[in-house]
């Protein structure tokens, strides 16, 4: 005995992407179903195209941001000290992994011209020990150059707060548009069943006084 073939249950998505696209064989769909379709298809491209203009925004943030990383770098130098006294902690427990510590240290940039100051290292060090700091053109202390992860890490966060804030306006305005459709959905079933219930229910061939016609 040969059975009638299965046929596999069309997944959600599907239909619905092919009613916004047209090809949906369904004479029982509404308009609003329609409508409902276009606007998550709808919502589906304009979040894509919000991941795209996210990644663009990080990729361009990493690109100007190692460009001026690159133009501050070419005006550091990165010299030896000789620390004057030994290292005192500033932060963190002394030994552990967030203690920094700092010293007086002298240096000489550019040429010979000496300078003394006040140096922020990592780890312990005594006095006479050398220490690499980074002086610009003049020899005065600078701040190290911004290394690659902490330029991608700017840029992925300027990205990720587009991209958030796109979210937040699809996921807004479908929300909007969804609920505006479902009242329209429930006024129009109400319309339909002020037409249908008389007829349905009998009440539309009943008079007063006549008895129910069903009866006969």
């Amino acid at each position: 005995m040969t059975g009638t073939p299965l046929t596999r249950p069309t997944r959600p998505w599907r239909r619905s992407l092919r009613r916004a696209l047209g090809t949906e064989r369904n004479t029982l769909a509404r308009p609003e179903d329609r409508a409902r379709s276009h606007t998550w298809l709808l919502a589906a491209v304009a979040t894509g195209l919000a991941v795209l203009l996210g990644g663009t925004a990080a990729w361009s943030a990493f690109g100007s941001a190692q460009h001026r990383a690159a133009a501050a770098a070419s005006r550091l130098h990165h010299i030896e000290a000789v620390l004057l006294t030994p290292t005192r902690s500033t932060a963190g427990n002394a030994g552990s992994a967030a203690a920094s510590y700092r010293a007086t240290a002298t240096w000489t940039y550019p040429g010979e011209q000496a300078h003394t100051g006040t140096v922020e290292i990592e780890h312990r060090a005594d006095a006479n020990s050398t220490v690499g700091v980074w002086v610009g053109d003049t020899g005065r202390l600078a701040t190290a150059p911004a290394g690659t992860a902490d330029l991608v890490s700017d840029g992925l966060s300027l990205g990720l707060s587009v991209l958030g804030l796109l979210l937040v306006l699809i996921v807004c305005g479908l929300g909007l548009r969804l609920r505006s459709l479902n009242r329209r959905s429930d006024a129009a079933w109400q319309r339909a069943w002020a037409e249908t219930e008389p007829v349905w229910s009998g009440r539309a061939t009943h008079r007063p006084g006549t008895g129910d016609p069903r009866l006969g």
